[in-house]
């Protein structure tokens, strides 16, 4: 089943120690994506950045402005409000910065350097389909 699916992915990423370009938010996104929609966003982007500046420089390498661009190039967009169990989100935290996230039904979860993380709706800025 679906739960299944995403729980399984959700755990073996928050088993994996947070590493820029290969385990943060964004491959926990690409992770699940390549889970549930068949994509190959994990292998296709891995090594591609070890910082934070890294990332944002990847970003731009590929001609996007944000990881809402990015994730648009493989996934079909929708209405935040719609985002349905395992759809991928950007979430926009409270320092600014914006994570990938994953849907859980009435919450949306995302991998920090301090683990875990919960967000309720009003955070999500874009949302896409698995």
């Amino acid at each position: 089943e679906r739960i299944d699916v995403v729980m399984t992915v959700l755990d073996q990423e928050r088993a994996r120690p947070y590493t820029y370009g290969s385990a943060d938010c964004c491959f926990t996104g690409c992770a699940m994506a390549d889970a549930l929609a068949g994509t190959a966003m994990a292998e296709k982007y891995a090594g591609s950045y070890t910082t934070l500046a890294g990332a944002q420089r990847a970003l731009r390498r590929r001609k996007v402005k944000s990881l809402a661009e990015l994730l648009q190039r493989h996934l079909t967009a929708c209405a935040p409000a719609e985002a349905a169990l395992g759809d991928i989100v950007i979430l926009r935290l409270a320092d600014g910065a914006d994570h990938v996230g994953v849907c859980l039904g009435r919450r949306f979860v995302t991998k920090t350097e301090r683990g875990r993380e919960d967000y309720e709706l009003g955070s999500v800025q874009a949302a896409f389909r698995t």
